[in-house]
């Protein structure tokens, strides 16, 4: 009688009990979007499915679909096997290469629609926009709520954290920010909230996913600084709030696939952030099954798929058992946390999905302009032009696609509001007060966008709409519906006012209509920069590569930390966003030093509503590094808080700094590094634009110490660095290094001795040794 799957104590008598054909077979996909269900030891199978938008209705029935074909050829006498699969996309080859099935996918995706009501949340860049993790994580509620109901035991994507590193990028509108310390204190809300629920939260893709273009093999050369600092905190971040899977991504990262690199798997994501669950790859990731498990990515998507390379490694020593065995535990783990085995929770409210959308959209949704014309006066008359105002891009395509009957326009809602008779499509009516033209520019999972353009047609639109309305000298609103930036510079003049929507979710409509009326007073900020033209991206010319390679040559001077270091004018800075009312940022004010190894800087604000609506500010935190020994920008995200006043209300808030937010990653050191030294709290509403500055000296164990790994150059440069050696060693230290010093003058100092030093004063070991402690005990007095 095989062990069942019961509790945590069960998992190792499993293991030890699984042929090793089993174990293979329980870490290999099931189906399209079902893990394996083996029921000799009571392991259920998982449904794994997109996302953090909402229920994937067409992942759902691609996989019913699946389900119908194989049990019509088992019925038949001659069942789907892993023989079969040969590819890596499993199921989903089989229905995507058969018309008849992808049809019927279609057909029933879209019977459902009359049946039920899906919820379309905002994704990433929306949710970055709020600034508020609480909103955030009441869409995780009710995604949680929802999913479960639906039969999702692991909910993939929910976030993705891959930073916004060029704005042409396909899937740009998932992820939160170009910056990483905003994604990292937003995207955990999201975790949080559908954890809480019942359901496995994913973090998504790990690591660096950052382009569609080649997606599936493209190599990217990134520097371990670039990694550590910009392209995995959001990972981190999640990791930290017990996010229990994270998906390995398609690229690779300096020559290693993510699904088959140890160094991300194992050495940073288990062994340095300590993470305990399970690794997912992407849908097909594992090139290379066997080198997958052995760098500890646990679970291979999708299935069936032969399993058997596992079981042949194994037997000719190419795999160690143990690293099978570890998959297996790490995927056991979870599946004891899953809906699948402790119970599917069925009640939820769409109401609760639509309230929390609803909340997301109106506080990212952001005012990018307003000559005054905004809030309009109730009752003004609206002619509306672009089709995207009657059908509004509430998400991207692919993964995060979400099909409702739910979704709202702008259009509709004004109609809704001031009735029809007040309300026109592509036409000025006596009665019009404004004009209102929604242009979009649409993101899609699979192709990265051609330009930073908006649809042509939506152009053409916005052209029509500007000419009639400066004949009848209207204003002009512009709302943009988009998956990321989009070149504004040449039609800007022309517009009275710009209100970005991003890809508002099921209420964007909504919660657009409620803003231009004043109903909602705009409180969203850009999380990321919108430059003036393409060209001026730090990126340019290095997105997305040629022939499956691609150069991340800004390293890590992206998005404003690029735009700020080259002096390049922005039209919409990172971190801005206007509103209906003012506010003053004042007092700012945080001791004159801190001992950071022991305590946190912590720095006090004042911010005051000075106008005549309530409304909410975002109060933003940077750093600069006045003297640095590495390279820094020129200032850099580390705290924010929203801000709630009634019109006059005035309060303080309080905003923490860590060691950790005064280090950068330096690769010779092998660590993150503090520096002691001056540092200026810059605290403003947007990236450019500070309205305090305070100093603060940051105390601690300085890294940069002269010491064995000193550069000799930095060694000869201090004086009473050399009188010291040359008193042990009676040498002079510039005689003996001289070649290294002008030639090679960042070679460590540990390797003068060896090659210089210790053949000049031709003594043993043990008395070069000694030498070396008296030399070293000294300079940490300096």
């Amino acid at each position: 009688m095989a062990t069942k799957l019961k509790d945590v104590g069960s998992i190792e008598k499993i293991i030890s009990e699984m042929t090793v054909e089993e174990k293979a077979a329980c870490i290999t996909g099931g189906s399209s979007f079902y893990s394996r269900s083996m029921e000799k030891y009571g392991i259920p199978k998982l449904l794994l499915l997109d996302g953090g938008t909402g229920f994937n209705t067409n992942q759902f029935y691609l996989e019913e679909v699946f389900q119908e074909y194989a049990k019509k050829r088992e019925q038949e006498g001659n069942p789907i096997d892993d023989e079969e699969c040969v590819g890596r996309m499993g199921g989903l080859e089989i229905v995507l290469s058969d018309p008849d099935l992808w049809q019927k996918r279609s057909e029933y995706a879209n019977a459902s629609l009359k049946e039920k009501e899906y919820g379309c949340y905002p994704p990433g860049m929306l949710m970055g926009a709020t600034w508020n993790p609480s909103v955030i994580e009441a869409c995780g509620h009710a995604l949680g709520k929802e999913t479960n109901m639906r039969g999702v035991d692991v909910l993939l994507g929910s976030p993705n954290v891959n930073i916004h590193r060029d704005p042409l990028n396909g899937r740009l509108f998932e992820g939160y920010s170009e910056d990483p310390c905003l994604a990292s204190k937003l995207a955990p809300s999201l975790v949080k909230g559908v954890q809480e629920e019942g359901v496995i939260a994913n973090v998504k893709h790990f690591a660096a996913n950052n382009q569609e273009t080649d997606r599936m093999g493209v190599d990217e050369h990134i520097s371990e600084r670039a990694l550590r600092e910009i392209y995995l905190p959001g990972f981190q971040a999640c990791v930290r709030a017990g996010c229990k899977t994270v998906m390995s991504a398609y690229n690779k990262i300096n020559g290693v696939p993510c699904a088959q690199n140890r160094w991300l798997l194992q050495d940073v994501l288990r062994r340095e952030w300590g993470f305990d669950g399970f690794v997912v790859t992407d849908w097909s990731a594992a090139y290379d099954q066997v080198e997958a498990c052995a760098a500890g990515n646990d679970l291979v998507m999708p299935g069936p798929r032969q399993f058997n390379t596992l079981v042949k490694a194994v037997e000719n020593k190419m795999l160690k058992e143990e690293d099978l065995d570890e998959c297996v535990r790490n995927f056991l783990k979870i599946v004891l946390e899953t809906p699948a085995m402790k119970g599917r929770r069925t009640a939820f409210d769409m109401r609760e999905g639509i309230d929390a959308a609803y909340h997301a959209a109106k506080e990212g949704i952001t005012l990018l302009k307003n000559n005054g014309v905004l809030p309009l006066k109730k009752g003004t008359g609206l002619a509306f032009y672009g089709e995207c105002s009657k059908q509004m891009i509430a998400c991207g395509a692919g993964s995060a696609a979400v099909n409702t009957s739910l979704n709202t326009s702008v259009y509709e809602c004004a109609v809704a509001a001031l009735g029809e008779e007040n309300v026109c499509f592509g036409e000025i009516k006596e009665d019009t007060g404004a004009v209102i033209v929604t242009v979009g520019a649409r993101g899609q999972e699979g192709a990265d966008r051609p330009n930073m353009l908006m649809e042509p047609e939506d152009r053409a639109a916005l052209d029509t709409a500007v000419q009639a309305a400066e004949e009848r000298n209207l204003p002009v609103i512009v709302l943009l519906n988009v998956a990321g930036p989009v070149q504004i510079v040449d039609w800007e003049p022309k517009a009275a006012a710009i209100l970005c929507l991003f890809l508002p979710g099921m209420q964007g409509g909504q919660a657009a209509m409620d803003i231009l009326f004043g109903k909602v007073n705009p409180s969203g900020k850009l999380p990321l920069t919108f430059p003036k033209k393409y060209k001026d991206c730090p990126t340019y010319g290095n997105f997305p590569g040629y022939n499956s390679e691609v150069w991340y040559g800004e390293g890590i001077f992206v998005g404003y930390r690029y735009y700020e270091r080259k002096g390049i004018e922005v039209m919409y800075p990172f971190g801005y966003g206007m509103s209906y009312t003012t506010f003053d940022i004042t007092n700012v004010s945080a001791p004159a030093s801190v001992n950071v190894d022991e305590d946190e800087v912590r720095v006090s604000v004042s911010v005051k509503n000075t106008g005549t609506m309530a409304g909410a500010e975002v109060i933003q935190l940077y750093i600069h590094d006045v003297e640095a020994t590495l390279e820094k920008p020129v200032k850099e995200l580390k705290a924010f808080q929203k801000v709630y006043l009634e019109a006059g209300e005035e309060k303080e808030i309080f905003l923490t700094l860590k060691k950790e937010d005064f280090a950068s990653y330096d690769c010779r050191l092998g660590k993150w590094a503090a520096e002691p030294g001056e540092f200026l709290l810059l605290v403003g509403n947007s990236s450019a634009n500070i309205s305090q500055t305070v100093s603060v000296e940051i105390l601690c164990e300085n890294p940069y110490m002269i010491g064995p790994q000193t550069d000799v150059v930095k060694v000869v440069s201090n004086p009473r660095a050399v009188q010291i050696v040359e008193k042990v060693t009676d040498i002079k230290l510039r005689d003996v290094a001289g070649s290294y010093i002008v030639f090679q003058p960042l070679t460590p100092f540990e390797r003068i001795w060896q090659e210089c030093v210790m053949p000049a004063i031709k003594v043993g070991e043990r008395e070069s040794t000694e030498m070396q402690k008296e030399i070293y005990k000294e300079w940490k007095q300096l």
